[in-house]
Parts: structure tokens; sequence; C-alpha cells
């Protein structure tokens, strides 16, 4: 493992002399520290959240703290006092232990010490007589992984290395990888943390332009890909300077695999002069049996990826992610999950579902190869068949972006309204689970709620979408409605957890708790960072007076350079590690994050209103459960904004047919043609999306729109994978539409929204 920063300060260091946790140090005294035991004891014994008491956590999960090193001028309101988890006041969190679990290669090793049989990377199988998918997931092994992680890893050194004429060992080199999510794709993460190698991921939906550009910037010698985009790098190999190995993750028959080498491939060299050589997965596993490299595992110190940004603007810029980083991620979730009782010492499953190419999805990997979790994948990278698989992998917990959840939300309510006399019986269950929710908080251990609630409705819609074994469920990357989340926690009565992140902070720094009666924030900053707010005058926040402005982190979960690109890192990173988000947040008296707006992103109407498009777009998102996608845009020349928006159609329709009875025989792209089309229509469509707003002033309200099922496409170069709107290229794409609108002028004639 290496000799680690001594300024590194672990969850274990903060057990052994916080007082705070004498009762949690108490109970872990019988075991030798550092020890697998003791680990193992440690594992039941959180989160920290529990101690000493989960209630007085929850009424004050983050404080203010008096930071000599912050800037501030007691005569100024630029910045409001640092704030820090409560869980961890007096330091910040860099791994779980410094001696003995400090790097996520540390975790994995534990696991498949003392766990090696535990499921870990599944799929489901085919029948080899019927062809037909299998009715269950089969799953390698923790130990069987390391064995073939470990033999991956040894054949990428010998094949890059051999080709570089360079001694096997040598790790300066970066493994790219191109593909959907699958077992592989894990499998090879894991191997470039046996010999300290950075590996960075290519989304699958971006262009050749982006995928030559970051190639050729990391100048990658290995692309691992799956068959499905062999063509599109055969096209890029021409513009790719570096590249001298191609590995497909899908079996290649051998005389093909003879063909492209031979008739494709052999007419390639990079600039280095060096042939490229297309092997097959198998083959690199199968040399690194046979010529075994010593392993040289990583430091906290150590590039463990780098992470491109698909950014709103320009290029994307690579986010060097180091051990530390991943590690403190790691620790900061272990701070704050639960496992409960009844599943504590049972096998864990969870579903790998959002991209792996997203640093979200990445986090919660990371944290599931750090507990013994069996992760399932996919069956095909088809987000049409989630519930399908759901429904055979039957996960512990989960995460999804909103967009699930809203869908979610819409299959059951479309569900009960089919269902007949149960319909009644059905609302009055969620209308009571609703009251209670709000009233009061908490996991509901009521007698009612076990013994009728869920044998009549709730167990039922739970098996409908594969969530029988859910405990909770995580989201973040989009807003989400407070509507989508109440009826969601209800209908199924699970917690359901919001976080705040970003790609430079590992993902998520900050994790709402699973049941809190007033929910909606994204929880307090975690135990590996800290926050502050920076007044942004013109924009009317003020962080000192009112806790809201720019949202500023520090801390051992925040990256500290782009790849690269010195000038873009001095413009986000000051000289005292404050990094400084663009995002606009506001915090409670608890101590939980708001995020409320955007930095720089408005524009002034006719009249002279200044408009924070970002927020708007964020408001109606959280607000009206009718829309899934939204961008707002306004011209200087009219005084009221125009809008793209993307609907529930089935939400829609069930609002509307009574007024419009002929929407019922409609399929989904006759209902958008007569949205666009009926002006009257579109006006009720219009009235009941802003009828849901309650925050906003009448000139921040749409006046009109233009209708699509998914107007917004990652294809269009509109939004970002990340599903961030590219502001300037939306305008150009969405010109003709948005003039169209302005033309036709207001639907709402008198401005009374």
């Amino acid at each position: 493992m290496g000799n680690q920063n001594k300024k590194d300060y672990s969850l274990v260091d903060l057990i052994n002399n916080d007082p705070s946790y004498k009762g949690l140090k108490k109970n872990l005294d019988g075991f030798k520290k550092g020890s697998d035991e003791y680990y193992l004891q440690l594992f039941d014994e959180l989160p920290l959240s529990s101690w000493p008491d989960y209630k007085t956590f929850l009424k004050n999960q983050a404080i203010q703290i008096n930071d000599p090193l912050d800037i501030m001028d007691e005569n100024t309101n630029e910045y409001s006092k640092t704030f820090r988890s409560s869980l961890s006041k007096d330091n910040l969190i860099s791994c779980f232990d410094t001696k003995g679990m400090a790097t996520i290669y540390d975790h994995f090793q534990f696991i498949v010490r003392n766990f090696p049989d535990n499921d870990c990377l599944g799929v489901r199988p085919t029948n080899p007589e019927t062809g037909e998918l299998e009715e269950f997931y089969s799953y390698q092994t923790y130990k069987k992984v390391n064995q073939r992680a470990q033999d991956l890893a040894s054949g990428i050194m010998t094949i890059v290395n051999s080709k570089r004429k360079k001694k096997l060992s040598k790790n300066d080199f970066i493994v790219s990888i191109l593909s959907y999510n699958r077992p592989e794709w894990a499998l090879l993460d894991i191997a470039c943390q046996f010999y300290s190698l950075p590996n960075t991921s290519l989304y699958e939906t971006l262009g050749p332009e982006t995928s030559e550009y970051i190639l050729n910037l990391t100048e990658t010698p290995i692309l691992f890909f799956a068959k499905s985009n062999l063509y599109k790098i055969i096209d890029m190999l021409p513009d790719l300077k570096y590249l001298n190995t191609l590995v497909c993750m899908d079996e290649l028959p051998a005389e093909e695999l003879n063909i492209l080498n031979s008739s494709i491939l052999g007419k390639f060299t990079n600039i280095n002069n060096e042939s490229i050589t297309l092997f097959n997965f198998s083959d690199v596993e199968n040399l690194g049996k046979i010529s075994i490299v010593p392993i040289s595992p990583p430091t906290l110190d150590d590039l463990y990826t780098i992470s491109f940004t698909s950014g709103t603007t320009g290029v994307p810029k690579g986010v060097e992610m180091l051990h530390r980083n991943i590690s403190s991620g790691i620790a900061f979730a272990f701070s704050i999950f639960k496992t409960p009782e009844h599943k504590k010492g049972l096998q864990l499953h969870d579903i790998c579902f959002l991209p792996l190419a997203h640093i979200f999805q990445r986090m919660i990997l990371a944290y599931d190869l750090s507990r013994g979790v069996g992760i399932g994948f996919l069956h095909k990278p088809d987000p049409l068949v989630l519930v399908e698989d759901l429904q055979v992998l039957k996960p512990d917990f989960a995460s999804f972006v909103p967009r699930i959840l809203t869908k979610f939300e819409t299959g059951i309510k479309n569900a009960l309204e089919k269902s007949g006399f149960q319909k009644n019986v059905a609302s009055n269950i969620i209308s009571n689970k609703k009251t209670r929710v709000t009233a009061r908080g908490g996991h509901d251990r009521s007698v009612v709620n076990y013994l009728v609630y869920h044998r009549i409705l709730i167990d039922k819609i739970r098996k409908s979408l594969g969530l029988s074994n859910i405990s909770y469920v995580v989201t973040g990357s989009a807003p989400i409605s407070k509507s989508t989340l109440l009826f969601l926690k209800s209908s199924l009565d699970i917690g359901i957890r919001q976080g705040y992140g970003l790609t430079e902070s590992f993902a998520g720094i900050s994790l709402s708790e699973p049941f809190e009666r007033d929910f909606g924030s994204c929880g307090a900053i975690g135990i590996s960072s800290e926050c502050r707010l920076k007044s942004v005058p013109s924009m009317g926040y003020n962080a000192k007076k009112d806790l809201k402005g720019e949202l500023q982190l520090r801390g051992p979960q925040i990256f500290t350079k782009y790849f690269k690109k010195p000038i873009e890192t001095s413009e986000v990173l000051d000289k005292d590690g404050w990094f400084s988000t663009g995002d606009i947040a506001y915090i409670d008296e608890k101590g939980r994050l708001y995020v409320i707006d955007r930095v720089k992103n408005f524009f002034k109407l006719s009249q002279g209103e200044y408009v924070a498009p970002e927020k708007i777009e964020n408001i109606y998102l959280s607000s009206c459960p009718l829309i899934t996608q939204i961008f707002v845009y306004g011209d200087s020349l009219h005084s009221y904004l125009t809008g793209i928006i993307g609907i529930d159609v089935e939400a829609v329709n069930k609002l509307m047919k009574e007024e419009f009875p002929e929407m019922s025989t409609w399929n989904d792209e006759t209902l958008i043609l007569n949205l666009n089309t009926n002006s009257s229509m579109r006006k009720k469509l219009l009235v009941l999306i802003n009828s849901y707003l309650k925050t906003l002033q009448g000139f921040e309200k749409l006046h009109n729109i233009k209708v699509g099922i998914e107007p917004l496409q990652i294809a269009d170069d509109v939004i970002t994978p990340t599903l961030k709107i590219k502001r300037a290229k939306a305008s150009v794409v969405f010109k003709e539409s948005l003039t169209d609108l302005y033309n036709e002028g207001s639907l709402i004639k008198n401005g009374n929204l």
C-alpha cells in the first residue's frame, strides 16, 4: 500500500479521537485495530449518524466553524462561514483507515479475504437450449473476479510495454474504455488498481471528434471497447496518434480477428511507429496468466481516473481524480449508509444501471465493491429493460436519476387508475401514507402499515417494479419534484435519498436522510468535504446575511486539477483550495444544502427584468410532474419567456382528456403533433403546467411552448450526457421553433399566469 500523506485523517482516527464516538469505540475495544475482525465489527456498527443518537444528528447535520484559513473580512458580506458535517467537526476524512484500509484496492482485497464466495459481478444467462434469458442472475464470485482482474492487469502491462519496448512493470500510461455497462467494465477498473494504472472512459453517446480528442490528449496506448463500437474506432484510427492496442470485450471468432489484424489494422501505425493489434478480452487474460508481472498497488496520492466532463461549452475537461478522492468518497458513504438490522450478514445486491462513464455510477460501484455487494447488469444496454431485470434481480438498494423515478410514478398511477374497484382503496392508503410522511417522518413501523397497507397494496406495487427488497433509493444529477418524492415514499414505503455532487467532487458530497419529514434538500455536507457560500451581488445573493450564494467546496474529496489544463484549473480553484462550483445554494438551519440557481446564466427581458433560466428550469422540473425536460429561452426584444419542453404523455393525457376526449384515441406522435398545432390545447397544457408553480413571478413563467416526448437529445448536442443544457447550442438548434413561438405570441394574453 505504501506510505500515505501524514495529513490524511481516517474514519478510524475520528472514532478513536472524537468523544462523540466513545460508545462506538468501546464496542470495538475487544478487537485489534487494523485487523480484519476490527473492520468487520466496525462495518456492523456504522453509520456514524447513529452515534451517539440519530435524532440528535437530524436536528444538526452540519455546523458553522471558525476557520482561520478562510479569507473573510468581517466588514463585508463576501463569504458565509465554513460548514462541516456535525459527524466530523474538527477534521476532514481522507479514507477509511490509513493503516490497513486506505485505497479502494485495500477495500476490495479485504472483501476477497473475508467473503471470497460472495456474489460480485452478475448477468442474466441465456438458456443454451431455448435461447431465452433465464429468470435469475448468474454471478462470478469476488475470489474469481479478483483472479481474473489480476490476470487481465498483467496481460495489459505485458502487451502495452512489449509494444513500447519498455520494462513490463512500467505503469506510465492510461487505459481507455469505450463501452456500455457490463461486467468487463468493472473487471477492467479493478484490474487497473493492481498496477496503479489510471483509466478514462469515453461516452458512447458523444461523437468521434470527442473520442479522438480524449484519446490523443491522454496519449492512451490501449483501448477496451464493446464490439458495437468497432467500426467507429476503425474510422478514427488514422487520427489516433498513440494507440497501439485494441481489446474487444465481446469474443470475436478467430477468423474474424485474423482478418481484422491482417487486412485492416495492419496498414496502420501510430506516431511512434508502433503497429496496432486487436485482441479479444480473453486473450489478454490468458497472456496475463503466463506473463506474471509483480503487482504495484496504489497509494492515496496515485491517480485513479481521469473523468471527462462533457461541459456545456467547448471541449470536455478531464478531471484528475486521485485515489484519495475516491477513498474519501467511500468513507463518506460508510458514514451515512445504514444496513437494516434484518439484512446484516446477508448477501446484498445492487443494479448497475446509470452509465459508468458518469462519476455518479462510478462512486456507487466503488462503494458496492467495498461492501461485498453483488452487482447485476442489464441484459442489454437499453433502459426499457430496467424493470424486467429489476424483477429478476430484486436489489436491496438502487441509484436512479429523477427521470426514472418520474416514470415509476406515472406507471404506478396508471396501474391504479385501471384497477377498477380497488382504485378508491388504493387512493385512501396512499393518502394516509402521505399524511403520515409529512406529519411525522421516520420509517413507518406501525402495525397497520405492515399488516394492512403492505398486504393490500404496497407489496404488489413493489413487486411490479422489482423493488420488493429495496430499503432505499439514491437519486441525483437533476432536480426532482417534491410531489414525486412524496408519492413514491408513500406508495412504495421506502426511503429516497437525494444527493448533490459533481465530477470534480467524485460524485456526492452530500446526501439527504431517507425518511425526513421536511424532505427536498440534498442533505448536509459530508465528512470528507467542507463548504461555504460566496455572495453573488449581481444576482441578489448575500452569503453572509441570507446563507445564499455560490457553493464552494474544499477537502480530500475535491479534485486538484484538470488534466493538462492549468488555466481552466486556476479559474475554479483558488490558492486556498476552494473549488467554485458555479451552483447557487442555500443552507438551512439544520445545515442542509438546497441548490437553487446557477451562476452567470441570466439575461434581460425587454422591460428590464433579469431572468435566470437554469433556476426557472429547476423549479419547473422539481414542481411539475407533467414535464420531463425543459429549455427556457428569453429574447431581449420581448417581455416574456418561451420554451421547449418534454412531457410525460400519459400524465398529460390523463389530465386533459376530459376537456379533449379525442386525445384518448391518439398515439404519442399524434398527441404531440396536435399539441403543437392546436393553440387552444397547448394553452390548456401550459395553464396546467404553470398551475404547479408557486414561487415564480409572472415574467419568470413560460408564455408559449413547443412540446415533444424527448426534444433535448445528446445526439443533437444540446445536452451533455449528464443532462446539462448546452444553452448556446440549444438556442441555435431550436432557433426556428423559438422564432415561431414569438411570432405566434403569448398564449396567456393578459399575462395572468
